[in-house]
Formats: C-alpha cells, sequence, structure tokens
C-alpha cells in the first residue's frame, strides 16, 4: 500500500489466539481496540474525505466505528482489503 505522502507500507493479515496481548508503540499507536470484521469490511461504513496537508490537497478514507475514528493509510489499507475480498 502506498499513502498519499510515498510512504510504502506492507500490511499483514492473519490470525491471532484468544489469549493474544498485543503490545503498542505509543509514538504510533493512541489505543488499541477492536472492530468487528464484518464491520470494517462494508463499504457502506468507507468514507473518502478530502484535505490540505502542507499545502498541498490530499484525498484520504476513513472508517467510523462508535467513538473511533480509523483514518489515513489504516482506513485505506482496509478498504484495498475489502474490494480485494469483493472481487
Amino acid at each position: 500500500y502506498r499513502t498519499g505522502t510515498g510512504y510504502q507500507i506492507v500490511p499483514i493479515v492473519g490470525f491471532i489466539t484468544p489469549d493474544f496481548e498485543p503490545q503498542r508503540c505509543e509514538i504510533e499507536v493512541a489505543e488499541i481496540f477492536e472492530v468487528p470484521f464484518s464491520f470494517l469490511m462494508d463499504p457502506v461504513n468507507h468514507q473518502r474525505h478530502q484535505g490540505e496537508w502542507r499545502g498541498k490537497k490530499r484525498e484520504y478514507y476513513a472508517v467510523p466505528y462508535e467513538d473511533y475514528y480509523i483514518w489515513g493509510a489504516t482506513a485505506g489499507m482496509l478498504v484495498n482489503l475489502s474490494k480485494r475480498l469483493a472481487d
């Protein structure tokens, strides 16, 4: 996945056991939370937005869920996964 700012990210999908305890990188991750997979994959929950960053117009995806706002590269990767699984 290539971000709008030029970063290349390789997303990985896998299964985890129920006793898995994730550890977060505090400078990268504000909070760890769970979202139903079916919600993330449903295109009705995908939003496209525009904004300005460093003087340039950018487009980005968002997937709001309850009190959470999943956006940017994370949302973009989820939208791409949803499209691939739908094919």
